[in-house]
């Protein structure tokens, strides 16, 4: 269990920073204004697959997608 929190931490580590580089290579090549637009065009289509997820839960047999019953 500890080998995969470790591995998942590192994965976000290098998801962070490489979103870090591209934000950072936008805001050099295209300004500031449109990496601000970018930000919120893709927080806007996280948010949006979020709302549209179906609604689960999860038992002791593993997730389950619908209400419980």
């Amino acid at each position: 269990m500890k080998a995969k929190s470790v591995i998942g931490f590192v994965f976000l580590i290098m998801l962070w920073v490489s979103a870090i580089g591209v934000e950072y290579d936008l805001l050099i090549h295209l300004g500031f204004l449109l990496s601000v637009f970018v930000m919120v065009f893709a927080l806007s289509v996280v948010l949006g697959a979020l709302l549209r997820a179906p609604e689960g839960y999860e038992d002791e047999n593993g997730f389950r997608i619908g209400a419980p019953a």
